[in-house]
This record gives structure tokens, C-alpha cells and sequence, in this order.
């Protein structure tokens, strides 16, 4: 390991650093995977601390394992022992050895977002709420945000709302049933190791003397709950090193708090910071285009990316009449791109800021016979048949996992209807029981009587005989296929319409089970399907993608993160699209936005793409779009309008008129339009009287071009908030201020 080799000096100074919190801003695509392994390195080989007296936390399972391979070429070590996963995973590891101090027994079971809308959909419909006021995705999110937030969800239940009551019964239930089901859900791996943690001093103190140094990747991430994991886990005398780049937070719909990297200094005194601004992925053009569309941002850190790669293309922009056009205009560059420059497939990705934007890119790749997966649609997991014999592999590990146990009972179908178990689950209700010990006792009791009875007891007499090959050590692999055979789960698929597609998945699914036996071979038993079953639940959407597999990647922007390709196509560049329309709500949510185009611009290093759709259906309805304002941003003579598709005024187009986003909303520079307008109808009776209406062009004597955005009053008491260019915003009073309408 040749530091002065291998590494730039802003990236050897990250790695010798030592004495105090260090804060690295790492832009897109300078090497801070490199640092951070480099670091972890030095650490073990030069400054004499144990491997296992390091932990390296990051964010994605994929992130995870390129960190822990290069570790282990730059150590020369298989199994080193440093502490190397996600947040959630280490939390899991954490729980394992000690969630019995709460009360759970160690074999619990996490639940994905499926799971939790089951549980959650059970206790509405116990309670009698089913179908009424409080929606299940409503219950779900209040629970996230409140575990994300590190409090407990009763708290964050509204006071004095006409279903507060409900709700308040309704989250209570759902924490009494996921501890009877000995079960988690995604937000407790962290919530519960800070209840551990403050609870019990000495299992925190075990972990703050095993971590002598504690580095974290992608900080800008980090929600609240997080955050103050890393705080109760370091010590003192622990070394703190957190990498990040506010420019690239783009997770804060799920909570992450771009403060926490913003405020680092303050809650770690005596921080040094370091900036990593030298780009070793991208084209100068990329890289000027993103740094102009970052800027757009001004509570942002400050810091100017810079790359010794050469010049590169222009960057090539698109218009299509339609969402439909758009799409077949990707398909026949890549088309173009494949066969006269010999472009793997690999090498290409498509971008979109949301799911529903796939259709018409999926289409036009089958009818052209383009290979592609789309990263983040059905995840593998969430596919019928892999959920049905994960089901049955998490009922033999936690016998008291109602969601499995309900999900299994009568699948493949063996006669055990929704009346039968709504019976048992009447019965285990009245015994304060789960349902799979109840249905024990049910059958001593006659409960149910009849022809079900035969079939409840086939039903255990299966089980028994599955739970006894878990005793007996079998690993998951063959445990799974004992399941595929005893329950005839292949027949009942060779009977299905896609059956023989479903039957492939069956086969990848023991496959993987196979593969992760030999990963973890030093377990085994119940505890190896324990590890098998936590890493299964831990997968994210950027895990399904296969860097191997030659065909062209769709998906979100939010998927994008964390990886690159030569080649990028990043669609949907349309106001109300990117940024999407919901961002004007906040200034936050609108500076978010901008964060996600910038991010989609930095995947590529090559060559990158930018289209939209001139009208493109949203909500049922078909619309006419205007460019998306961060086009704005970018210098025109970075950009390539020689295709003939657009004009370069074009990108200066105002937004759709319409719009009213509140007050202190950051603004956008749409500069002057050369398109006219749509015309406006008539003025609702809510405006007469008024000078103004949303969606004006205004222009101030000092403050220029503007666009009115919220028109409130009338006549002497007239105010309208205005969006000027620059990221200015201003409320003005209409009968003083010096505005006047523009045509």
C-alpha cells in the first residue's frame, strides 16, 4: 500500500488524519471509497488498532461489500473482523446478542413493508377501523417517521383530531402484536439498540471500549435516528471519521437530515474538515453542467469539482412530443449507440424521477428486442413464490410469526379458509395466545371440530416434521427444498398460467440459499437460516442491480445513487416532473430536487442525455409541460441543439401556469421565454378584484423578471409572493411595491 502512489493529497490527508472528528466532503466521484478503505488500512497496518476495534457503517448492502472486498486485498486478510455493514445490519448484529434486555427472544423476525401493512391492516380491522377514517399507509408512515425521528410513535399520534383516539388504539395494537410475534420492523433495528443503549449502560459502554475508530459513509444520509446512534455509540477517546456530500442528500422524504452533515461541527467540537473535489469518473462537460445545477442551491457547502479527464461530448438535449416519443427517441440512440459503436448494453442507463415514468421506455425496449431490468420495481423478494417459501422458512425459525404462519396455512391451498382461520384466530384472541401456539392447544380442545380439524393437523404434522430437520442442523438449502417437496409447492406452480417462469425463480431462490452456505460457513442450524433470513430482509433496490449482466438499466433517480455509467439518459426534464410538482410545497423539498437532477447528471462519465416529453399524461390527464427550470442552469454552450428536436430559447420557457406553492418557497431561474403562453382562462371569482394571478410575469424596478406564485387579498390589501431569478423570493404589497405585468 503505496500512499503517496495511490492516493491525491487531499485523500492521503484523510487517511493520516488522527486526534480529532473528522468531516470529509467528498464530491461526486473523487475517491471516497478509496479514502475511506485506504483509511481503514492504515488504521490496522500502521497504527496498530485491531480490526475488530473498527466499525465502518454505510448505507447500502452493495456499498457495504465493495468496502469490505477492498479491505480485504489491501490487508491481505479474508476474514479481518472489522465491523463493515449498514446501519440497519450492525444494528441487527447488536439486537442478536441482546434484545432478550428488552424482552424479545433472540430469534425474531423482521417484517418488510408487506408485512407491516398486514399487521397493521389486522389491527384496523380488530379495532373496527377497517375501511374508514385512518388509512393503513397513513398508520405505516406515522410509525416510520417517529422511529426515524428516534421517538416513540404514541407521541407523535395528533392531539384532539376527531381519530386521534383511533389512531392512538390502533398503534398501540400494532406494537402489542409485533411483540407477540417476536418481530421487527425496518425502523426498530435502530429504535430499539437506542432504548438498549439508554437502558442499559453497560451494554453501551461494551461497545463505546470495542470501537477505537468509527467511520461513517454517505453522512448527508443520516436521519435523526441515526444520527444519534453514532453519537451514544462513539466515545471519547474513539476516533470519528464521517464522509459526505450535501450536494448529494436526496433522502429526506424518508427522513434524512442533510443538517446532520451540515451541523457536524457542532455536536463533534474541534472537527477538521477536508474537501475531495478532484472527479475521476466524469467528462469535463459533465462535471461543468453539474457544478452549474448544484449552484442553483444556496444553503449548500461549499465546494468546485474538477477532473484531469478530457473535454468530452456536449451534452446532447432532447424534446419529443410525447412521453411515448421520448421513449422511442432513447431506444434509437442506444440502438444507434450499440450497433455503430459497439456500446455494451451494460454500459447504459436510464433515469426517471419516478416508477410510473418505466412504461413507455420498457415497451419500446421489447418491441426493439433491447435487453433491460428495471431496478426497484418488484424487488425478487416481494415476488408470490419467493415470499411463500420465505414465509415457511420464518414460521419454522419463529414459531410465533402470525404474518408467515397466515401467509402459509392454506398456501399451497389444502382446505384451510378464511372461515377456519378466522376461527383459530378468534380462539388464540381469547387465550391472549399467538396463533401458532394457539392452534396447539385449538386441536386439544376440538377447536376446530369437522373436516377442518384433519386438515389443521396435516397441516402441523408438516411442520413438525420441517422443524425437526432445522434441529437437526440442515442448512437452509436443503431445509427449502424439503419445504418445495413435502408441501407439492412445484406442482401447484406447473398448474399456474406463468408458472415456468415462477418455477425459475423457485430455483434461484434455493440457489441463493446455496450460494449464502458457502459464505457463511462457520454457522450453522437454526442460526445459519437466522443470518440467511436477516440478510434477505436487509436487501435494498440498488441490491437487485447485476453490474455483470449485459442489458440496459432502468430506474428512479433514487436508485441511481451509489452507482455510474459510461452512458446516461436522463428523462423527464419537465417542471412538474424535475422537479416534481409536490417539491413546490417547501423550500426544502424544491432544493432536494435540484440534489436529485445533480445527482443523475454525476452517474455518467461519457456521455449523458437530457429529454423531456412537450405534453405527457400525469394523473389521467394529458398536459402541456415546460422545461424543467434546472435546464436553466446549465451553460448553453455545454449543451448540443444541432439535433434538430429543439430550440435553444426553448429551455428558458415559463412553468405551466397554475401553480401556487407557499410562502419562503426557493425560486427558480427561468429566465426570459421566447414560447408564448397557453392561454389563461377566465379568472375564478375568487381573483376579480385583483391586480395579479398566479402564474403572472411581473417585473420589479430593482429586482428584475419574476413570476407571481400566490396571490392573496384584494384591492388595498393585495399581497402576492413573487419568485425572482437568482433564488430570490419576495412578498410584496401589490398597491406599493413597484411591479408592473409583462406581456
Amino acid at each position: 500500500m503505496d500512499l503517496d502512489r495511490d492516493l491525491n493529497p487531499q485523500q492521503r490527508e484523510a487517511v493520516l488524519h488522527e486526534g480529532s472528528p473528522l468531516l470529509v466532503l467528498a464530491g461526486a466521484g473523487s475517491g471516497k471509497t478509496r479514502a475511506l478503505t485506504y483509511r481503514i488500512a492504515h488504521l490496522v497496518l500502521h497504527r496498530g488498532i485491531a480490526p475488530w476495534n473498527i466499525l465502518a457503517l454505510t448505507f447500502t448492502n452493495k456499498a457495504a461489500e465493495e468496502m469490505r472486498l477492498r479491505v480485504q486485498r489491501l490487508l491481505g486478510m479474508e476474514k479481518p473482523g472489522i465491523w463493515i455493514g449498514t446501519f440497519h445490519a450492525i444494528c441487527a448484529r447488536i439486537l442478536r446478542r441482546h434484545i432478550d434486555r428488552l424482552g424479545y427472544r433472540t430469534n425474531f423476525v423482521i417484517y418488510d413493508a408487506s408485512d407491516q401493512s398486514r399487521v397493521v391492516k389486522s389491527c384496523l380491522k380488530r379495532l373496527g377501523e377497517e375501511g374508514k377514517r385512518i388509512r393503513p399507509a397513513a398508520v405505516q408512515s406515522l410509525i416510520e417517521k417517529a422511529k426515524n425521528q428516534a421517538v416513540d410513535p404514541a407521541l407523535l399520534v395528533p392531539q384532539n383530531a376527531p381519530m386521534s383516539r383511533a389512531l392512538g388504539e390502533v398503534v398501540a395494537d400494532y406494537r402489542r402484536h409485533m411483540e407477540e410475534a417476536n418481530a421487527l420492523d425496518f425502523g426498530d433495528l435502530i429504535f430499539l439498540v437506542l432504548r438498549l443503549f439508554d437502558a442499559f449502560p453497560d451494554i453501551r459502554a461494551t461497545y463505546q471500549t470495542r470501537f477505537h475508530s468509527i467511520l461513517v459513509d454517505e453522512y448527508q444520509d443520516t436521519n435523526r435516528a441515526q444520527h444519534l446512534l453514532l453519537r451514544k455509540v462513539s466515545s471519547r477517546n474513539a476516533e470519528l471519521c464521517v464522509v459526505g456530500d450535501d450536494d448529494q442528500s436526496i433522502y429526506r422524504w424518508r427522513g434524512a437530515e442533510v443538517n446532520n452533515l451540515l451541523d457536524f461541527e457542532k455536536d463533534f467540537p474541534g472537527t477538521r474538515i477536508l474537501t475531495l473535489e478532484e472527479n475521476y469518473r466524469s467528462t469535463q462537460t459533465i462535471l461543468r453542467a453539474a457544478d452549474a445545477v448544484a449552484r442553483g442551491n444556496p444553503e449548500r457547502m461549499e465546494k468546485r469539482l474538477w477532473t484531469l479527464n478530457e473535454t468530452g461530448e456536449p451534452v446532447v438535449y432532447m424534446e419529443a412530443p410525447t412521453s411515448d416519443g421520448e421513449a422511442a427517441f432513447v431506444v434509437r440512440e442506444i440502438q444507434r449507440l450499440v450497433t455503430e459503436h459497439q456500446v455494451p448494453y451494460r454500459h447504459i442507463g436510464v433515469f426517471f424521477r419516478t416508477n410510473a415514468q418505466s412504461r413507455p421506455f420498457e415497451e419500446n425496449c421489447v418491441f426493439s428486442r433491447i435487453p433491460y431490468a428495471v431496478i426497484g420495481s418488484v424487488r425478487y423478494y416481494e415476488r408470490a413464490e419467493v415470499k411463500d417459501l420465505l414465509a415457511y422458512l420464518r414460521f419454522l425459525y419463529n414459531p410465533s410469526d402470525t404474518v408467515s404462519l397466515l401467509r402459509i396455512i392454506n398456501q399451497p391451498p389444502r382446505g384451510i379458509g378464511p372461515a377456519t382461520q378466522a376461527a383459530l384466530q378468534a380462539y388464540a384472541d381469547r387465550r391472549g395466545e399467538c396463533l401458532g401456539k394457539a392452534i396447539e392447544h385449538a386441536l386439544e380442545n376440538e377447536v376446530p371440530s369437522g373436516a377442518s380439524r384433519g386438515k389443521i393437523e396435516r397441516f402441523q404434522g408438516l411442520i413438525r416434521k420441517l422443524r425437526r430437520q432445522l434441529e437437526d442442523a440442515v442448512p437452509p438449502e436443503k431445509l427449502l427444498k424439503s419445504v418445495i417437496e413435502l408441501t407439492g409447492y412445484r406442482d401447484y406452480l406447473q398448474g399456474k398460467e406463468d408458472g415456468e417462469r415462477r418455477l425459475e425463480n423457485v430455483d434461484e431462490f434455493v440457489q441463493t440459499a446455496a450460494q449464502f452456505q458457502g459464505m457463511e460457513g462457520d454457522l450453522g442450524g437454526r442460526e445459519l437460516l437466522g443470518a440467511f433470513l436477516q440478510r434477505i430482509a436487509l436487501v435494498s433496490d440498488i441490491d437487485q442491480y447485476e453490474e455483470k449482466a449485459n442489458c440496459v438499466s432502468l430506474m428512479t433517480l433514487h436508485c441511481a445513487k451509489g452507482l455510474e455509467f459510461p452512458i446516461v439518459f436522463l428523462t423527464g426534464m419537465e417542471d412538474g416532473v424535475l422537479p416534481h410538482q409536490r417539491s413546490y410545497t417547501s423550500p426544502e423539498a424544491l432544493a432536494e430536487e435540484r440534489r436529485l437532477c445533480y445527482v443523475g447528471i454525476t452517474r455518467a462519465k461519457k456521455k449523458l442525455f437530457l429529454s423531456r416529453a412537450c405534453r405527457r399524461s400525469l394523473y389521467g390527464e394529458s398536459r402541456q409541460t415546460a422545461p424543467s427550470p434546472f435546464l436553466a442552469s446549465i451553460p448553453p454552450d455545454l449543451i448540443d441543439f444541432d439535433n434538430g428536436s429543439v430550440e435553444r430559447d426553448a429551455l428558458n420557457s415559463p412553468e405551466p401556469a397554475g401553480y401556487e406553492v407557499g410562502e419562503g418557497d426557493s425560486a427558480l431561474d427561468y429566465g426570459e421565454s421566447q414560447l408564448d403562453r397557453p392561454p389563461l382562462p377566465p379568472p375564478p371569482a375568487a381573483d376579480r378584484g385583483r391586480r395579479f394571478r398566479i402564474g403572472d410575469r411581473i417585473t420589479h424596478e430593482t429586482l428584475g423578471i419574476g413570476t407571481v406564485r400566490k396571490v392573496e387579498g384584494t384591492g388595498y390589501k393585495e399581497k402576492i409572493t413573487v419568485q425572482f431569478a437568482a433564488g430570490k423570493i419576495r412578498k410584496l404589497m401589490a398597491r406599493i411595491s413597484p411591479v408592473r405585468k409583462v406581456s
